[in-house]
């Protein structure tokens, strides 16, 4: 402790008493002082030479040096015409321990605390430090954790402060108890919380854990779950927890009082109305006669909103009022908004911030906004959502600010807010199956190369049957206009499944232009040489196979995902048509439709969904469409139940090497492939997602249908997949739903990158 002290000359009879004229002063004198600065003390006080000092002016001196906590005592002494000021400073902290800290790092601990080596300490800061690292450990579940402190001198002039933890065992959920909850089963609500009871599974995920920042945040997100379902006057009590004997287990009991359920009865708009009732009705999703729903009157504010800010009201209000009623018996609510359109804003200056490889034109050609453009609430919002798309970005790191000038506040600078992902992945693959055996491969893929926004790829893979090297660039915006230019090419051989063996060699152009907001229209010359030799298989004719195709794509594709590299919204369509025959040997037309669709069920949990129709069509009576190029099904990529070109027509012949008959792939026209998969975070903060998939499709000989052949392979499986530094890393098994004789009842794959 410190303490101040007024001189005996400088009191009255009782205590400091009335104020009175001490001396004048010809000189300020501080002693003691080693590391502070004299001048730090004098900018502090009021006292200075040649002037009169009283008691009160002295007693308020001595207060103002001592409350710079620098110091464990001030003291104030007259020498003739001199005050001097004796002050001992408090010691220095020459070390700090942190011990039975097993959890958390002595370097992730000293990086959130105020208190650092060579610094003066400050008992009071040191006491707030105590409480900064309990609110850590109780984050990460340690909610019975103990932290204290203890400082020790090494001399007059220096201490070391020694932090001592006990940290205890994570603190699990044992029970969550619900009382008075009668519409609403205990099951949906715990649903809705982030704390959950402790399950088999609760190790790999950490959600069992009692943190008391989300708990708190549970009794807020209950009470907004019950208000999304009508329920406006519902009441969650305070909890009561409970903690079990051997401090490993918490019982929560949580009292609710729901109230009755309300509906819609009158929806009124008054204030500002610049849009007539019929178009404000439009954009809001509350209906009359319809149970009320907090989540649908927020989105409703949010269009209403819109509507008035892209007339360029950057201020507009939009302010509800609720108004419960009783009619027929039933509960029932009047909402009126209310408008206050406030004064026409427009863009400022529209500024850049975090992105430190990102290029600044990389995040402003996605915007739909100008400097200077009358304000618009709609082109704000997507520009931000192209800015989320490109995903380069953290998750939830990208934030617009809109600020207001100091002298025109009509006048809205934007804050671009980025902080950059890993955008480069280094990849390395390996895995077996009855396919391909063993294989291995790697990739060098930058989704922002050189900070541009363009996509550079580089793979290799081998194995005893597959040989594959490719090297592709892509600029989105070329030469900073809307075409998309990019390139390709590549080397491929195989002798997968010992159907055939082949060298391909080739390459393609590709340039895109937008010809709708998010979809853009491609055209991709391709030139490839192909070579088959020994080929086993005698539906393979090499006069068919061997020459060069020459070809032109047209296709037409749409990407509305809210993230391209990991999408968890929004939708993916592309429609293409290919004819080779630009010369050279080869002659044949394909078709390809293809079909994602993301959408979140619940929470984190994510529903996705795919469909691909392929056909290919021959054009010429002289040349057959190569075996290369038919389709065949199975694998890591497709159906995942299945070896690779395990799905196919198959056709029965004499195998060469053995003169027995076998059957053989000889691949098909026409290909149908389905997907549906759900995904949910396993370790949110590890990257690590759980999913489960359900796989059908087939290949056909020449078009579904024919001969009355609807029939569909199946399977279905579950996986993990790691969003690693290095790129998506997937550990999947498939099982064959109605499997066949001679097909494996299960297969595993590790993969790398995402399905779709």
């Amino acid at each position: 402790m410190g303490a101040y002290s007024l001189p005996i000359w400088a009191q009255g009879k009782n205590g400091i008493g009335p104020e009175k004229t001490l001396f004048k002063i010809q000189k300020i004198k501080i002693e003691g002082l080693r590391k502070i600065e004299p001048e730090a003390i004098l900018d502090k006080i009021k006292s200075s030479p040649g002037r009169r000092i009283t008691n009160y002016q002295l007693r308020s001196d001595i207060k103002k040096i001592y409350e710079m906590q620098f110091f464990e005592s001030v003291e104030a002494h007259q020498q003739g015409e001199t005050l001097v000021f004796k002050i001992k400073e408090k010691p220095i902290v020459k070390k700090i321990f942190i011990e039975g800290n097993d959890e958390i790092g002595d370097d992730e601990l000293k990086e959130q605390i105020s208190l650092k080596e060579f610094n003066i300490i400050n008992v009071s800061n040191l006491k707030n430090d105590v409480v900064t690292i309990q609110k850590m450990y109780e984050e990460k579940g340690y909610y019975l954790s103990q932290v204290d402190y203890e400082i020790k001198p090494v001399n007059n002039e220096t201490v070391v402060v020694t932090f001592s933890i006990k940290e205890f065992d994570k603190v699990k959920v044992k029970k969550v108890t619900f009382l008075g909850n009668k519409d609403l089963p205990d099951d949906e609500l715990k649903n809705f919380m982030m704390t959950q009871e402790d399950s088999t599974f609760s190790g790999l995920s950490d959600s069992g854990s009692f943190k008391e920042f989300n708990f708190q945040a549970d009794i807020e997100r209950l009470s907004y779950y019950y208000r999304t379902k009508g329920y406006l006057q519902v009441n969650v009590g305070n909890p009561v927890i409970t903690v079990s004997e051997d401090r490993k287990w918490i019982f929560i009991t949580l009292n609710i009082t729901e109230g009755p359920q309300y509906e819609v009865r009158e929806i009124n708009y008054r204030g500002d109305l610049l849009f007539t009732e019929s178009e404000l009705a439009e954009k809001t999703s509350l209906k009359t006669g319809e149970t009320y729903s907090e989540e649908s009157l927020r989105k409703d504010i949010q269009n209403l909103t819109e509507m008035y800010q892209d007339l360029g009201y950057a201020f507009v209000n939009v302010l509800r009022t609720l108004t419960p009623v009783e009619e027929d018996g039933k509960n029932k609510v009047d909402i009126n908004f209310s408008f206050e359109k406030g004064k026409i804003a427009y863009f400022g200056n529209i500024n850049v911030r975090g992105n430190t490889k990102t290029r600044d034109k990389v995040v402003r050609r996605e915007l739909r906004i100008l400097e200077g453009m009358k304000f618009s609430g709609s082109k704000l919002r997507i520009s931000k959502e192209n800015v989320n798309r490109l995903g380069f970005f953290e998750p939830g790191s990208v934030v617009f600010n809109t600020v207001s000038r100091k002298n025109r506040d009509n006048i809205l600078d934007v804050n671009i807010s980025v902080k950059e992902r890993q955008t480069g992945q280094i990849s390395i693959g390996a895995g077996y199956s009855t396919g391909t055996r063993g294989f291995l491969q790697a990739s060098i893929r930058q989704n922002n190369f050189r900070g541009l926004g363009q996509n550079l790829n580089f793979n290799l893979s081998f194995s005893d049957v597959e040989q594959n090297y490719s090297l592709g660039l892509t600029e989105p915006y070329f030469n900073d206009t809307q075409f998309t230019v990019g390139g390709l090419v590549y080397r491929n051989r195989s002798t997968l499944v010992e159907d055939y063996t082949f060298v391909k060699e080739g390459g393609e152009v590709r340039v895109g232009y937008p010809i709708f907001e998010y979809t853009r229209l491609f055209v991709t010359y391709g030139l490839e040489e192909t070579e088959v030799k020994n080929a086993p298989n005698p539906s393979i004719v090499e006069e068919d196979e061997n020459g060069i195709a020459s070809g032109v794509e047209v296709s037409l594709v749409t990407d509305k995902r809210n993230n391209a590299f990991e999408p968890t919204d929004g939708y993916y369509t592309r429609f293409a048509v290919e004819y080779v025959g630009l010369g050279f040997d080869q002659r044949w037309l394909s078709t390809q439709i293809d079909g994602r669709i993301y959408q979140p069920i619940w929470n984190d949990l994510i529903f996705r969904s795919r469909l691909r129709v392929s056909q290919l069509f021959e054009t010429s009576e002289n040349r057959n469409i190569p075996r290369t190029e038919k389709y065949q099904m199975g694998g890591a990529r497709n159906l995942r139940g299945y070896v690779i070109g395990d799905i196919g027509p198959q056709r029965e012949f004499t195998d060469p090497a053995t003169s027995q008959p076998r059957l053989y792939n000889v691949g098909g026209l026409h290909s149908v492939l389905g997907t549906i998969e759900l995904e949910h975070p396993l370790v949110r903060e590890a990257g690590l997602k759980w999913a489960v998939f359900y796989d059908f499709g087939n290949v056909f000989e020449d078009y579904i249908g024919k001969d009355g052949d609807y029939s569909m392979k199946q399977d279905w499986g579950f996986g993990v997949r790691w969003f690693s530094p290095i790129g998506v890393l997937r550990f999947e098994f498939g099982y064959p739903i109605n499997r066949e004789d001679g097909i494996s009842a299960n297969q595993f794959f590790f993969d790398i990158g995402q399905i779709f």
